[in-house]
């Protein structure tokens, strides 16, 4: 019998620093997936980390997460490619002008260093931005970092501790006995932990469903390419026209969004290919957006699954019953939030509790919401946000 003191469903960036965090803390831990390492939504995102969160519940949790980010090369001892150089995000029309400038009041009261900035102030940020850019706000201190890199990183740092991944390997059932986790079903058979993390996105829900808890998350396919090298254009990561964009080290821009493809997923069974244009329309808003970009040479495309919940939060829970069960999901933007993520997530399984601020990221923010929230949204699978 296989047996562990805490199973990690999901090798993406979120169970990658839970596990390593727990094993780092002396827990016998393996991470199973139905598919390769980071192969999803970690590997594939622009990269970056705001330090508002994205709303502000999460921003204290942020910040947290980059104090980790400052030491995260040392700590696990490969390169992640973090910089510190800010995140823009821009209005290129009044409507979201005004959307922006009311985000900006929500975090006013914060201690976070930003600023809004006109337009003119803008396109001295970043050269060749378009006129239509009419403002947006600026946090200096947010970067962005390589999600492969980093993905990585944390594999490795947690199998130097002796931690064991198991790829395609999906996990079709949380197994309890007398009220309380007892561990995991899979097509080879069963595995053993008193504790089950689920870090599996979207997936969360099909596992949560038999135990008759509703956790809403929508996945949501968004599409990214990269171009060739390109001399250095700007440092901060751009979000804008529905676009984010970054330049990495090697100066390729990397770049995804695009309307939202709603989607349906299953427990075990490879996520959907791309069957929409979302590429050229990237492409579009792309030169609209960066006009010099016309010119530019696009080297790959790829899909990416995020899962998103109604409010669009991150969702950190530890369960009652059954007791050893906990999840998490991070609504697109887990990558920049999970050094942070995996110490409490790590914190709540082995301990009970966690002395990071996620007292506002629980489930139970959603219990009046119903089964049919996606539908009630236009989210569900076949149809597009822009």
């Amino acid at each position: 019998m296989q047996n562990y003191d805490l199973i990690v469903v999901g090798a993406g960036i979120l169970g990658l620093a839970t596990a390593y965090q727990a094993r780092k803390a002396g827990a016998k831990v393996v991470v199973l997936d139905k598919g390769a390492t980071a192969y999803e939504a970690s590997s594939r995102a622009t990269g970056y980390l705001s330090l508002r969160g994205e709303t502000p519940e999460e921003s204290p949790l942020a910040q947290v997460a980059e104090k980790l980010w400052d030491g995260l090369d040392e700590e696990l001892g490969y390169p992640t490619e973090w910089t510190q150089r800010g995140r823009i995000w821009a209005a290129v029309n009044e409507r979201e002008l005004a959307e922006l400038k009311e985000l900006y009041q929500s975090f006013e009261k914060t201690d976070i260093a930003f600023e809004f900035v006109d337009g003119q102030a803008l396109r001295k940020m970043i050269p060749g931005l378009t006129d239509t850019c009419l403002g947006g706000i600026h946090t200096p201190r947010s970067g962005h970092a390589n999600p492969q890199r980093t993905s990585q990183a944390f594999a490795w740092a947690f199998t130097d501790l002796g931690g064991e991944i198991r790829e395609y390997t999906p996990v079709l059932e949380v197994l309890t006995t007398g009220g309380r986790v007892k561990g995991v079903k899979t097509p080879y058979g069963e595995i053993h932990a008193p504790r089950v993390a689920l870090c599996a996105a979207a997936h969360n829900t099909l596992l949560l469903a038999p135990f008759g808890i509703l956790f809403p998350l929508a996945p949501v396919r968004l599409e990214a390419l990269v171009t060739t090298p390109m001399p250095p254009l700007f440092d901060q990561c751009f979000i804008g026209n529905g676009l984010s964009i970054r330049q990495t080290k090697r100066g390729n821009l990397h770049m995804n969004g695009g309307p939202y493809e709603w989607i349906d997923l299953d427990i075990d069974k490879e996520s959907p290919k791309p069957t929409t244009p979302i590429v050229r329309n990237i492409l579009r808003r792309a030169i609209e957006t960066i006009p010099l970009l016309k010119g530019a040479q696009f080297l790959r495309s790829w899909a990416g699954i995020v899962d998103m919940a109604p409010d669009q939060m991150t969702t950190i829970h530890l369960f009652d019953s059954p007791e050893g069960l906990l999840t998490v999901a991070a609504s697109g933007h887990g990558f920049g939030m999970a050094p942070a993520v995996g110490i409490a997530m790590a914190d709540l399984a082995l301990k009970g509790d966690t002395g990071l601020p996620i007292e506002h990221l629980s489930l139970d923010r959603f219990r009046h919401i119903t089964p049919d929230w996606r539908e009630k949204r236009r989210w569900h699978a076949g149809q597009y946000n822009t």
